[in-house]
């Protein structure tokens, strides 16, 4: 009896250190989740709060540039299109209020890279002596709670502040993308879209340029009329621009070329064809290689070698076209869904 009883208190005792055991192990844990949850809810509040102690960012100095429409080499009718576009609000601005028209909000500048959007609009800008503010998700994106809301802010309030003005954007399908689920993505954007509107309201003298590879990455907020008022593509150079490119690029070497080597012949070379298009960039690289080329030949030679076609040739195997023809094809199909943005 006495046995059993022993055994009894002993297995109650056993309950007893394995319960207290448990809800030890339970408050040891619960106060690691308490602590661990405090320290990150400490260096959350420390981020938001986190001050920006930086140098004026470089996209907050506005460009003065000298270069005027006479700097870009070809691509006649792109630069024809965004001439007509920012010439009437930049320039006639109080007549364009006197006839009641309410001037163009934004401009959005498409087409694969490599072929100057960028060039484009600093060319625009020296044309029509205003400010340009570049800007990219790079230097106006931050990783610190509201910055990059607050630095939109401040983008605009300067533009305003000195305008006549351009806003330019760069990789503007990154920092205003459709829906990515991101909890930060809808605050930038919203941001923008008020500081954007609000260049309307105000009537002021400054135009948003929206830069982009990738169009149909954009925000359909952002493509609307009042917004973004035309659509401009910067196709791949055209015949005429190819030819005029090889020109350029060879310009300062016009002593050092063979009589062999025609300029329209590379035009013609570098056609469109099933392997894709080439770029203003890719033009250029071909004649870097050719002088290349060249220059290693007179190395190995006793006289100086001049460049020659074959030298092109040799060029034109080294870099191939740079744009594919599915992308021409998905610029060209989301070109006609905005037609009516186009200039007639």
């Amino acid at each position: 009896m006495e046995m059993d009883k022993y055994k009894e208190e002993k297995q109650k005792e056993n309950v007893l250190i394995d319960l207290i055991t448990k809800i030890a192990l339970i408050a040891i844990a619960t106060r690691e989740i308490a602590e661990t949850y405090f320290r990150i809810n400490f260096w959350i509040d420390k981020i938001k709060e986190k001050p920006e102690k930086e140098a004026k960012s470089s996209f907050l100095i506005p460009e003065k540039t000298k270069l005027t429409f006479k700097n870009i080499i070809g691509f006649k009718e792109t630069k024809s299109e965004l001439k007509s576009a920012l010439e009437w609000p930049l320039k006639y601005k109080e007549l364009m209020e006197n006839y009641d028209i309410e001037p163009i909000n934004g401009i959005c500048l498409f087409g694969p890279p490599g072929c100057g959007k960028t060039h484009f609009v600093r060319c625009a800008a020296g044309e029509f002596n205003v400010n340009l503010y570049l800007a990219s998700p790079s230097t106006i994106g931050s990783m610190w709670y509201g910055q990059t809301e607050k630095r939109i802010r401040k983008l605009f309030n300067e533009a305003r502040r000195n305008s006549p003005s351009i806003i330019a954007i760069d990789e503007a399908d990154k920092l205003l993308p459709k829906s990515s689920g991101s909890s930060v993505q809808p605050r930038v954007i919203s941001e923008f879209l008020q500081n954007m509107d609000g260049l309307l309201t105000e009537k002021s003298q400054t135009i948003v340029i929206l830069l982009t590879n990738e169009p149909w990455k954009l925000n359909e907020a952002i493509i609307r009329r009042g917004r973004v008022d035309r659509i401009i593509y910067v196709p791949p150079p055209d015949y005429e621009t190819r030819v005029l490119l090889f020109k350029y690029y060879m310009s300062k070497v016009m002593h050092n070329i063979d009589e062999n080597v025609s300029f329209k012949e590379l035009g013609n070379l570098t056609e469109a064809s099933q392997k894709g298009y080439y770029s203003s960039a890719a033009i250029r690289e071909i004649c870097r290689t050719a002088k290349e080329e060249a220059f290693k030949n007179t190395l190995s030679s006793i006289n100086k070698v001049k460049i020659s076609m074959e030298h092109f040739q040799i060029a034109l195997l080294k870099v191939p076209p740079d744009i594919s023809t599915e992308s021409i094809s998905k610029y060209n199909e989301w070109k006609m869904t905005y037609a009516s943005y186009m200039l007639p």
